[in-house]
């Protein structure tokens, strides 16, 4: 399968026109004709609909459209990577993530990333994901991970997952393991509700206060010392899945099942600026790796 074919595939696809390929191509028509039947030939399929000067994709068409972009997509990346290869010497990429992303294994994905690629530095810093931006638009930074997207068009935001809120709470070794047995008013009467560690994410406060009174509050800045404390059996408190996965799979957090209305969801964005071709191997990196 020869990449022209896919490329004339595609313009032609996009342009639903032989002749207006073939000019934006800067080939001949025949030529297009030809590359999209060897093409039809490699495959065993039809991936266009004739009818006199109009054309239109088959199903096998419509569905091969996504896979052949994602190849010619995937072909320009590599030679980008190549070419900053080739240049030998180290590049610098500063990422700027949102404390929450700390309790994820993003960090773990980022120091395999750097194991793997001798010829990049990495630098992280930590802000909050308000300041995310800030960062970005100033230079300081080259990509930002946090909740949220852009408030600038110059800058790219790309959501790499959607984490549901989760009711945490000590483990409690007299309950049954799935927390299926647990009573809200017992759990709400018994621990204070840690607060203050997503301000950048919906509030939950106000909506708890309408079916349980009263509630505790005790704020909190930080995720991790959140969850040491639930840990430690001082309070419970609601937190994405992403970062509470790995203490809820070695039993020293319960999630319970909470009912009395539906807890939002936190988005994660990944922003950087399109035209940097420099920190495409890390986007990469990030984007297709299992995230929790």
């Amino acid at each position: 399968m020869d990449l022209k074919w896919i490329q004339s595939f595609v313009v032609a696809a996009e342009t639903g026109n032989f002749r207006e390929a073939a000019e934006t191509l800067f080939i001949s028509q025949p030529s297009i004709t030809v590359h999209i039947q060897q093409l039809e030939e490699s495959l065993q399929v039809k991936l266009f609909k004739r009818e006199h000067t109009k054309i239109s994709l088959t199903e096998e068409g419509e569905f091969f459209l996504n896979q052949a972009k994602e190849i010619l997509q995937k072909v320009e990346d590599c030679k980008r990577m190549t070419q900053l290869f080739s240049k030998q010497k180290k590049t610098e990429i500063t990422v700027v993530l949102s404390p929450l992303l700390t309790e994820t294994n993003l960090p773990h994905i980022i120091y395999q990333f750097l194991m793997e690629h001798s010829e990049f530095d990495i630098r992280i810093i930590v802000e909050g994901s308000e300041m995310i931006d800030e960062q970005l638009i100033s230079n300081n930074a080259h990509i930002g991970i946090g909740i949220g997207k852009s408030m600038y068009r110059s800058i790219h935001a790309e959501k790499i997952v959607s984490s549901p809120m989760q009711l945490v709470c000590p483990p409690d070794r007299e309950d049954d393991e799935t927390g299926s047995y647990y009573d809200l008013e017992n759990l709400f009467a018994k621990y204070p509700v840690f607060t203050g560690h997503l301000k950048e994410a919906v509030l939950i406060e106000p909506l708890l206060q309408k079916h349980i009174n009263p509630v505790r509050f005790m704020s909190i800045s930080q995720s991790y010392i959140v969850k040491q404390f639930v840990r430690d059996g001082l309070g419970m408190a609601f937190l994405p899945k992403s970062i509470v996965y790995k203490e809820m799979m070695e039993g020293r957090l319960n999630v319970i099942d909470f009912d009395l209305f539906e807890l939002p969801t936190v988005d994660l964005y990944m922003k950087y600026d399109k035209e940097n071709d420099q920190i495409i191997p890390l986007l990469e990196k990030i984007r297709y790796s299992h995230f929790y």
